[in-house]
């Protein structure tokens, strides 16, 4: 599994050591045909879905049983972390591999999943939302649209979204018809590195998440008028950059005193027109919000939407809301859970109970079948970046709680 993790590294490697496997680029696609190829070698059972998903079953004795699902993705973000995804796929496909070697007959079929497009390049955690049936038309067309999608090898126009699909032989038609049918799993489990300090700095081996922050993404456009940055008096400006400025600095200070654990980012700012000698006259801001509660995230959407009209009216702007998307809050099965809390105790690994703030493809899934994830430390909390490093020992602790959870979970179907 070590020598599989290194191994993988090298594709779209980066020069500072990090991988950049954007969702459907060359890299990306080289990481496919790798990952088949893996699957055949372990003996399993290869299948792509029509969202692009990629699974590698271990079949048992009755076709008609379940299936236990359990993964992450293979794609990253520019210039990211060699851990962040595919530890969740190749420790799940190490434990298909010790069970099949181990000759060990279980009542369930056990599938290795690696989802499409989960950093968002394209479509924000697009292969589980094709796959849960949450993908539409309209938010396919609306979410491509405002995403970076920034592939070299990928044509221009309206149509590059098509035709990064199709390089992975996928069609809109096909990711919007890849529903699984939920009856057939008994539920999902992911592992992944942690994306902060929590696990490190507690010296724990093993944080077994309860919940997921809920996230909504949106555009917010501040409108003001260019002019000459010479002969405009500052006090006559309609300047959308310090709306924009202002916004952002009571936004941080509002969600901080009235709505933790909540938090607020932007993480994008697209300035017209971007010259030193020019007033800015729009700036189109990339505005992300979180929180484990329905209605705190609500009514932070709320008063964030009220703040941003203040600073507009303010500096004498006009405001426009583009909103992109929403995942809702996601409490995880506390069966599940439990499973996985035993499997760490069983071998003898420190952990405990803990929330996620980051989007995961268990999000997605926890509202279609019974779910939950778990995280292993990264060395200081890095992730999204070329220094993420995740110890060895830590990467095998992955995938023995996986082999122990699955085991724990087809034990619980026999005892009923």
């Amino acid at each position: 599994m070590l020598d599989d993790l290194d191994k993988l590294s090298n594709i779209g490697k980066t020069p500072e050591g990090g991988v950049s496997r954007l969702a459907f680029s060359k890299p990306d696609l080289e990481t496919r045909a790798w990952f088949k190829a893996r699957v055949a070698d372990a003996g399993l059972d290869f299948e792509q879905d029509g969202a692009g998903n990629l699974f590698g079953t271990l079949p048992c004795a009755n076709p008609e049983a379940k299936t236990i699902l359990a993964g992450s993705h293979l794609d990253s973000v520019p210039n990211g972390g060699r851990f962040d995804g595919p530890l969740g796929v190749l420790s799940t496909l190490e434990a298909l591999r010790t069970i099949k070697e181990a000759g060990v007959s279980l009542p369930v079929h056990l599938q290795c999943v690696s989802f499409s497009d989960e950093e968002g390049t394209w479509i924000r955690l697009m292969g589980s939302r094709a796959f849960a049936g949450k993908l539409t038309e309209a938010s396919l067309a609306a979410e491509s649209a405002l995403t970076a999608g920034e592939l070299e090898d990928v044509g221009g126009g309206p149509d590059r979204f098509a035709a990064a699909l199709d390089g992975a032989g996928i069609s809109t038609d096909s990711l919007l018809n890849a529903q699984c049918d939920p009856k057939r799993y008994v539920g999902f489990i992911e592992v992944h590195i942690e994306q902060g300090p929590r696990l490190e700095e507690a010296d724990l081996n093993i944080g077994v998440v309860t919940e997921i922050l809920g996230i909504r993404w949106q555009w917010l456009r501040f409108i003001g008028e260019a002019a000459h940055a010479a002969g405009k008096p500052m006090a006559l400006r309609k300047d959308a950059l310090w709306g924009v400025s202002d916004f952002i600095l009571r936004a941080k200070a509002l969600v901080e005193s009235e709505f933790p654990p909540g938090v607020m980012n932007c993480g994008q700012a697209q300035i017209k027109p971007e010259t030193f000698n020019i007033v800015p006259a729009e700036v189109r801001l990339a505005l992300e919000i979180r929180h484990r509660s329905p209605e705190q995230m609500e009514e932070m959407q709320r008063q964030l939407m009220a703040l941003a009209k203040a600073s507009a009216e303010e500096y004498r702007l006009k405001l426009e809301i583009e909103p992109v998307g929403y995942v809702p809050p996601a409490p995880l099965d506390e069966g599940v859970v439990d499973l996985i809390q035993q499997a760490a105790t069983d071998l003898r690994l420190k952990h405990t109970r803990l929330t996620c703030f980051a989007g995961h493809d268990t999000q997605t899934l926890s509202a279609l079948m019974p779910s939950a994830m778990y995280f292993v430390p990264s060395v200081d909390g890095v992730s999204h970046n070329p220094k993420e490093f995740t110890k060895p020992e830590d990467v095998v602790n992955a995938a023995n709680v996986m082999v122990h959870t699955m085991l724990g979970w087809a034990k619980k179907l026999v005892d009923g």
